[in-house]
């Protein structure tokens, strides 16, 4: 295996991106890194020579024009965890990447879309830290939000992203948040629950339950924020479509 000082900058970026989204694809690395879909294909090939990532790609795939998806490897996260000076607990999942079902995966990539869109409309210097990331640390709900965003003016959010859960389960992760905001509290003001679904019914489905909640427990707009939208807008529009449970029927900026 390669070893740390054999890394150039290059792979070293590279790997501890895919340690940040789990599994990746080279059309979905080169929209995120904003380079040409054969380089990004060449640089993921590297690290799968090195035997650094692990590749799953199906001749089936070809008519769909599906591309092969990308995961560390054993290697890759021995590596990773080195590189970035990591705990056996930020990476121990990770060697379990390879039973990972075709769910999760997919899940992963729309967390790695909807990354790439928030980050767009944001200062440049914003930290936006995935679930991978941030899973070590106590201070976050129990439920880690799947992107932890912070602006460089200390603006905060959680991104929740449910395009497949059902509702039930959606509000009991919400109200979870709102326990957390209120039990466990937060250094300075708590960060805006930002939910993410399948479609705008879905969408303005849970916000109008969620006014009624906030209404009910005596929340005031400016005590608490949570806002959502639906994926497909959030990825392809123009208008991301975030809109907020006071209002649900009117457009809002992510963090203002």
């Amino acid at each position: 295996m390669a070893e740390k000082k054999q890394f150039t900058k290059q792979q070293q970026r590279l790997l501890t991106l895919v340690y940040k989204f789990r599994f990746i694809t080279a059309p979905l690395l080169a929209k995120l890194l904003s380079i040409r879909k054969d380089t990004a294909y060449e640089s993921l090939q590297t690290l799968h020579k090195l035997e650094l990532l692990d590749r799953v790609y199906e001749q089936s795939w070809r008519i769909d024009r599906k591309p092969a998806y990308y995961y560390l490897s054993k290697q890759g996260v021995t590596a990773v965890k080195k590189l970035l000076e990591l705990q056996d607990r930020a990476v121990n999942s990770l060697y379990n990447d390879h039973k990972a079902s075709q769910e999760f995966i997919n899940e992963c990539f729309n967390n790695l879309e909807c990354y790439i869109s928030i980050k767009q409309n944001l200062p440049d210097t914003t930290i936006i830290r995935t679930k991978t990331e941030i899973n070590r640390f106590k201070v976050f709900p129990k439920q880690r939000p799947e992107l932890y965003v912070k602006t460089p003016d200390g603006q905060e959010a959680f991104v929740i992203i449910v395009p497949d859960k059902l509702p039930y389960f959606v509000n009991k992760r919400r109200d979870e948040y709102i326990e957390h905001s209120e039990d466990d509290g937060w250094n300075g003001a708590y960060p805006t629950m930002a939910f993410v679904f399948k479609d705008s019914r879905s969408k303005l489905g849970f916000l109008y339950k969620a006014q009624k909640k906030l209404e009910e427990m005596g929340y005031e707009e400016e005590e608490i924020s949570i806002i959502a939208t639906d994926i497909k807008q959030l990825i392809n529009g123009e208008n991301p479509g975030w809109a907020s449970a006071f209002n649900p029927t009117k457009f809002v900026e992510f963090l203002v």
